[in-house]
C-alpha cells in the first residue's frame, strides 16, 4: 500500500512538472504560469501604483494652478 502511494506521488509530480514546461514553452503558457504564481497579480500591482501616481501629479498640478488664479 505504501509502495503505491509513492508511485503515484512521483507520477503525479512528473506529471506536474511535464504540464509546467509544456505550458512554458508558449506565449498563452507564460500567462498561465505568471497567473498560477502571482507574477501577474504583481504586475497588476505595479502597473495601478504608476498610475495612482500620475494621477496624483495631476491632481496636485491643478491644484497649485487654480491656487496661482486666486
Amino acid at each position: 500500500m505504501r509502495r503505491s502511494n509513492i508511485h503515484g506521488f512521483l507520477v503525479a509530480l512528473l506529471l506536474m512538472m511535464f504540464g509546467v514546461f509544456i505550458l512554458g514553452g508558449c506565449d498563452s503558457g507564460e500567462k498561465i504560469i505568471d497567473k498560477a504564481t502571482g507574477n501577474q497579480d504583481v504586475k497588476q500591482f505595479q502597473q495601478m501604483k504608476k498610475d495612482i501616481g500620475k494621477i496624483a501629479d495631476q491632481q496636485d498640478k491643478r491644484y497649485n494652478d487654480s491656487l496661482d488664479e486666486k
